[in-house]
């Protein structure tokens, strides 16, 4: 269930969703519309906290530290979405680069500052996707079985 982010970029990506249910950045669908904080002031506020725990009780680090008792209900009840941003920021398009391509039932091209608004459902009701591996959720529209993501130079 992987796919590429390739096209005018610098890093060619390949991208696994069936990991990020481990990662911190990922949103709870339902809550997408809530605009409660950005992602980058919610990831500031988290590495803040640590850096003040880390200088105020010491560094204490657990590489093993187990999902919590409601993170793992969560998981297996919820859906959830990562924000695309990062991996288009990993990615590092190139100066020229205009435009966002998903591939999917259907194609949607995006001017590459729109795309970074976008998210992309890997689970629903705690399921990977039957007709994955990514949804595009963007407008409160979706976008099926998107399964290649290309950075263009034009439309």
């Amino acid at each position: 269930m992987i796919f590429p982010l390739d096209g005018a970029v610098r890093h060619a990506l390949t991208i696994d969703p069936t990991v990020w249910i481990f990662d911190d950045r990922k949103r709870n669908v339902e809550d997408l519309d809530r605009a409660v904080e950005s992602d980058n002031d919610a990831y500031y506020a988290k590495m803040g906290k640590a850096w003040d725990d880390g200088l105020t009780q010491g560094s204490r680090v657990d590489h093993n530290k187990p999902m919590s008792r409601a993170d793992k209900d969560a998981a297996l009840r919820d859906s959830f979405a990562m924000p695309f941003a990062p991996f288009l920021q990993n990615a590092e398009p190139i100066a020229t680069a205009t435009h966002v391509s998903f591939y999917g039932e259907t194609v949607l091209t995006l001017p590459i500052d729109e795309a970074r608004s976008v998210y992309l459902q890997f689970s629903r009701d705690g399921k990977v996707l039957a007709d994955g591996p990514v949804y595009v959720l963007h407008n409160q529209q979706v976008w099926r079985g998107v399964h290649h993501i290309a950075v263009r130079t034009e439309a």
